[in-house]
């Protein structure tokens, strides 16, 4: 597989659409800091699935979008795409080029999509799993990488591994099913719990159904009176409906006139609306067209700007060559002139030469003829004279050498005793400049030492810290997971409170239809409040009264009937407010109550209550007594004579008439209560928990801050260390090299003292010796006065002849003098020449330059003048087009303005038909309402008959009991259903109910033993999975041991290292740390060594990885920073080798990187914040040049 190409829209820096297209080999990335070449690997991370901001360098995922600059404007998106060449299918696709891209906007939403298909960031995350390019594998190497790879904690560092050992998906599927887990054990629990409270309902439910033949007897007492009471309120009622039914006629008729007209003017009003909306989208439109053409003629003002810049640029520039054209021309001229006048003097010189040879060539011709003429005996004695002279100018000469020579040795000795001297104080600074050094470097290593230890205490504390905060951090996980546990346990009695379970099922429906019924205040538990010391006692005394549905009046009731019987959703009771009326104890006997010591107090005054619902209340407990115990409630009953209902704090009952009930069920079993009880205390723990947590995670994090500073102050002590141990490093070199400095003055020296005496000593030979030569120039000159004498003799006859020679001679010598003279003038002519001849070649090519020069500036000018008039003339044609838009906007606005305020007018006018429609619609209203409450009061009580007694009204008719009037059958009712609530609440449904709570209890016993079976079956495939990722961790961790031991000393020339497991028999958690020994140097940890070294040693880690677990491509930015330019050379060269299966696509400034690189990428900011790319591909760079 290879990387094809990466596309970037928007993406940070990259304002502009951008397309990298990369080649098999390596691939460098190179520009200045800033400049944006970083966010090229961000890009590709993000593509590949990346979802921390902060790891982009952004505070949000939205910051990656371009932001704008100070001549762009922000963009509303970013895209990237990354195309990957996939023939070998190493992506699990079926396709031979795969495309992922990623697009994020500015208002948060997302897009993912594969080959241009819409898909989930999961999709592209799995895709790449365990195929080593992930968005945090080992392949993608960002800025930072390498630090964080070696300063990261040994556990941490296991992650690299993990990517390469393959185990990722295992470690995800792993996950996957400990959330499964964790949904099984949280079904679990809701089961449990449901379970829970099921249990307990179903042995209340048979003790209720025991109570429903009594019931039945005395309901068909009630029959028969009711049936003539609701007859008679019938036939009264339904004459009043027929007189409001009139009022509410008349009403209507003038309701649907003022509607039709006030239909009419809504509709005027609607296509004035109309109107007025298209002349906002044609104003927006407008707008829209303004903005754009004024950032367009922004744009092209500023490109024209930039066009008069290069012409005024170019305009100068070509001043300034033309200038200096014109200089170059006057030099030529200058030297041609020069020229011409060297090359005559040259040849005159030349002319004079060859008279001055030939006069010399007669006047030896001349000479030769004198010597037939000379006298041997002269001669020789002339011969003689001349060697006195020649010996006596020897002497001369000698002397005046060694005078000289005296003179040079004695300055020579000054000077060296006077450098000697410099020097002895210079090595006097010297030494004293070693010992400033030494007790410098005694000092910093004293402080490195004193810096360590620090160093160690500051370890010491950190890891104190570490484990306390461990201890802290497993206790707030353990809190957590009780919170979680209550909050788990709260959640399920709210779902079972919310689905009102426990509830007979007619009472259930009803109460979750409260919404659809208006008027329903909720069951009669669910509007109290017990003191917990009275729980049991109070869910005894409601008994299945407790489930009654309190509602506002007669008519909710009717109503909520109806609906029952509609969804055939069961029988409910219903207490109206505005029917029950409330029972309370004589003031007599609560009085002679109060003074018994088993006497507590009423039911109904232990409990707290809306005073709404307080009828409804104290005719279910108004009369109920609560005592202290059974035998106190037998007292209490006699006192009142068998009358009310006594229940005791264990539950026990002494019923009306005398009858007891009691007893115990199983413990633990639950009721609406005490369900509702539990919820309160677990709201309460929940709150104080909540507070504990807040506590402790505030002394979590306060443990986590202070070993963030402590990390901070083992940091700064470490980067102190450094300092010392350079500054100690600095030092010691210093001291090297001021010792050796010293070594070299020492043998400059005793090089001095060996010059001084070999000088005195050669002084002192050359003084014997002039002593010596000025004897001998004594003896020569008597010895030349006597030759000279006997010469005078012996040539006083031949003196003519001998001075005509002499003459002669001289000429001769002067000739000779002259000819050697013309011949070096002749010499410095040529060169003369030769070196105007050669400055005028050079002028004659730097003014063919700055011909060439000159005529390119105004090729350029012309172009830039033609740019800058097309420029011109389409700022001309946008500036007319924005006028012409900016009229339209101005008229636009002005016609919306009359349309709003035609608008308002009709919406006045709309307002006052409303009201007058208004006033009749309460006219109608109230006879409406007058209407149904009469229709409901029939209703309810035809639907009474009907449901209670299924006859009609006709039938009652029939059924009237002639000899009772209606205030009979009245108060019969009113005694019959007193008799009937004293028996308590009569579930006629209990069976059922039991029934359906049964089916209920075995169906989730067996969904409990199917989450068992499936817990059981997710531990074993989480066992598998740790199995399956030792093995294969184990497998990778060795290969890649083996090869980082064979790359190490590969790239650092030697030396070892080695990976080691810190704890092997726990592989699956297992840090793993770095040990290397750099040729030359101890082995150490890897935190212990140098910055370089470190890098160097990541890199190997890396090369080490790719030889195990290859990739089809890798990014690496600045990851050889940190290396001097021989490891970079080497780093950069050990990447070739891998060239064949690996493409490198590598963030870089280093030269010998980009050296080795086969395609360089440029990244600049020639705009101020935004980047471009400039491509070269050096391959065929290197073929153009040859």
């Amino acid at each position: 597989m290879l990387l094809k190409r990466l596309e970037m829209n928007g993406f940070k820096s990259f304002a502009d659409k951008v397309a990298i297209d990369f080649v098999p080999g390596m691939t460098a990335v190179v520009g200045p800091n800033g400049s944006g070449k970083s966010n090229i690997t961000e890009a590709i991370r993000w593509v590949l699935g990346e979802q921390s901001a902060k790891s982009l360098r952004g505070g949000r995922m939205g910051d990656v979008i371009f932001a704008g600059s100070d001549t762009r404007k922000p963009i509303n998106f970013a895209e990237v795409s990354l195309i990957l060449e996939n023939e070998d299918h190493f992506l699990p696709l079926d396709y031979s080029e795969v495309a992922v891209t990623r697009r994020i906007y500015r208002n948060g939403d997302s897009e993912f999509l594969i080959n241009k298909e819409n898909c989930r960031l999961k999709d592209i995350v799995d895709l790449f799993m365990d195929s080593g390019l992930g968005r945090e594998s080992f392949s993608i190497i960002s800025q930072g990488k390498i630090d964080e790879i070696l300063n990261s904690k040994p556990e941490e560092r296991r992650s690299i591994f993990e990517e390469a050992a393959g185990v990722l998906k295992y470690k995800h599927r792993k996950k996957q099913a400990e959330n499964k887990l964790f949904e099984t054990e949280e079904n679990l629990n809701r089961v449990q719990d449901i379970l829970y409270e099921l249990e307990g309902q179903l042995e209340p439910l048979e003790m209720q159904a025991s109570i429903a033949k009594d019931y039945l007897f005395q309901q068909e007492e009630l029959e028969k009176y009711e049936v003539t009471l609701l007859a008679s309120e019938i036939s009264s009622l339904t004459e009043k409906l027929a007189e409001v039914r009139k009022e509410f006629g008349e009403n209507q008729t003038v309701l649907i006139k003022l509607r039709e007209e006030l239909h009419a003017e809504e509709a005027v009003i609607s296509r004035e609306k109309q109107a007025l909306n298209e002349t906002d989208i044609a104003l927006d439109k407008l707008q829209e067209r303004l903005l754009v053409e004024t950032e367009k003629l922004e744009q092209l003002e500023g490109e024209r700007n930039l066009q008069l810049e290069r012409k005024k640029h170019s305009s100068e520039n070509e001043q300034v060559y033309a200038e200096t054209l014109a200089v170059i021309t006057e030099k030529i001229t200058a030297l041609e002139e020069q020229k011409e006048v060297l090359s005559s003097s040259k040849l005159e010189k030349e002319t004079a030469l060859e008279i001055a040879i030939k006069a010399k060539k007669e006047l030896e011709a001349t000479l030769a003829k004198y010597d037939d003429l000379s006298e041997e005996a002269i001669e020789n004695r002339k011969s003689d004279y001349i060697d006195l002279r020649h010996t006596q100018t020897t002497i001369n000469n000698d002397l005046g050498y060694i005078e000289r020579q005296i003179g040079q040795i004695t300055s020579r000795i000054d000077k060296l005793d006077l450098e000697n001297s410099h020097h002895v104080d210079d090595r006097k600074d010297m030494l004293a400049q070693i010992e400033t050094t030494k007790t410098h470097l005694t000092k910093i290593q004293s402080e490195l030492t004193e810096q360590m230890e620090i160093y160690r205490e500051v370890q010491q504390t950190l890891a104190k810290q570490e484990a306390v905060f461990g201890t802290q951090e497993r206790a707030l996980y353990k809190h957590y997971e009780t919170v979680q546990q209550m909050k788990s346990r709260k959640e399920t009695l709210e779902e079972l409170a919310d689905d009102y379970a426990g509830f007979f099922q007619g009472v259930r429906e009803v109460l979750k239809a409260k919404k659809e019924i208006p008027g329903i205040l909720g069951a009669l538990v669910e509007l109290v409040e017990i003191p917990a010391k009275y729980q049991q006692a109070m869910e005894t005394a409601l008994g299945a009264s407790a489930q009654n549905v309190v509602v506002e009046d007669d008519r909710v009731a009717r109503e909520a009937i109806s609906f029952l019987k509609k969804t055939k959703s069961g029988r409910a009771t219903f207490l109206p407010l505005s029917t029950i009326q409330p029972r309370e104890l004589p003031a007599a006997t609560k009085n002679a109550l109060s003074n018994q010591p088993a006497f507590i107090a009423l039911a109904s005054e232990v409990i707290s209550f809306d005073e709404k619902v307080s009828p409804v209340i104290l005719n279910a407990l108004g009369t109920t007594i609560l005592a202290k115990d059974l035998k106190g409630a037998n007292t209490l009953a006699r006192l009142v004579n068998f009358r009310y209902r006594i229940v005791t704090l264990e539950g026990d009952v002494v019923n009306a008439g005398g009858s007891m009930t009691g007893g115990a069920t199983k413990g633990g079993k639950s009721s609406i209560l005490t369900r509702k009880h539990e919820l309160g205390q677990l709201a309460e723990k929940i709150a104080e928990l909540n507070e504990s947590t807040r506590e402790m995670e505030s002394a979590v994090q306060l443990a986590k801050d202070s070993m963030a500073k402590k990390r901070e102050e083992l940091e700064e002590t470490r980067v102190i260390g450094e300092n010392l141990r350079l500054q100690e490093k600095e030092l010691l070199g210093k001291l090297d090299r001021e010792t050796e400095n010293l070594e070299r003055f020492n043998k400059q020296l005793q090089l001095y003292d060996i010059e001084k005496a070999d000088g005195s000593e050669e002084l002192n030979k050359l003084l014997e010796r002039k002593e010596t030569l000025l004897q001998e120039q004594v003896e020569i000159a008597k010895q030349i006065e006597v030759t000279d004498e006997e010469i005078k003799a012996m040539t006083s006859s031949s003196k003519a002849l001998e001075s005509k020679r002499a003459a002669d001679l001289e000429s001769l010598s002067s000739l000779k003098a002259q000819i050697a003279a013309k011949r070096e003038q002749l010499q410095s002519a040529t060169e003369a020449v030769e070196r105007v001849t050669t400055t005028l070649h050079e002028n004659y090519e730097q003014k063919e330059a700055a011909e060439q020069k000159l005529a390119s500036l105004k090729t350029n000018l012309t172009s830039v003048h033609t740019s800058e008039e097309t420029a011109r003339k389409s700022i001309e044609e946008l500036r007319k087009d924005k006028t012409e838009t900016s009229e339209k906007l101005t008229q636009t606005r002005q016609t919306r303005a009359e349309l709003q305020e035609k608008l308002e007018l009709l919406e006045a006018e709309l307002t006052q038909k409303n009201n007058q429609i208004s006033f009749y619609m309460e006219q109608k209203n109230n006879a409406e309402i007058s209407i149904g409450r009469l229709e409901v009061d029939i209703v309810n009580r035809i639907d009474r008959l009907q449901e209670a007694y299924l006859l009609t009204p006709e039938q009652a008719e029939e059924k009237i009991l002639s000899e009772v009037n209606t205030e009979q059958a009245r108060s019969k009712v009113r005694l019959l259903k007193r008799s009937i609530d004293e028996l308590g609440i009569v579930n006629i449904g209990a069976i059922e109910e039991f029934e359906r709570i049964q089916e209920r209890f075995d169906f989730l016993t067996g969904q409990q033993a199917d989450l068992l079976a499936a817990k059981e079956t997710l531990f074993k495939v989480m066992d598998e999975m740790d199995e399956e990722m030792k093995i294969r961790f184990s497998e990778s961790f060795e290969a890649i041991k083996t090869e980082f031991a064979i790359v190490f000393p590969e790239l650092f020339g030697g030396g070892s290292a080695e990976l080691v497991l810190l704890d092997p028999e726990n592989l699956l958690t297992t840090g793993i740390d770095i040990v290397v020994q750099p040729p030359g140097k101890k082995l150490q940890n890897l935190s212990l060594r140098s910055g370089g070294e470190r890098a160097l040693t990541a890199i190997a880690l890396l090369f080490a990885i790719i030889r195990v677990r290859p990739v089809p491509f890798c990014i690496l930015d600045e990851v050889e920073a940190a290396l001097d330019e021989a490891n970079v050379t080497r780093f950069s060269r050990y990447l070739k080798q891998f060239e064949s299966g690996t493409q490198f696509i590598v963030i870089t400034h280093r030269k010998g990187t980009m050296e080795e690189a086969d395609v360089l990428y440029g990244v600049t900011m020639q705009e101020s914040g935004v980047s471009k790319l400039v491509s070269v591909r050096l391959e065929e760079t290197a073929e153009l040049i040859k």
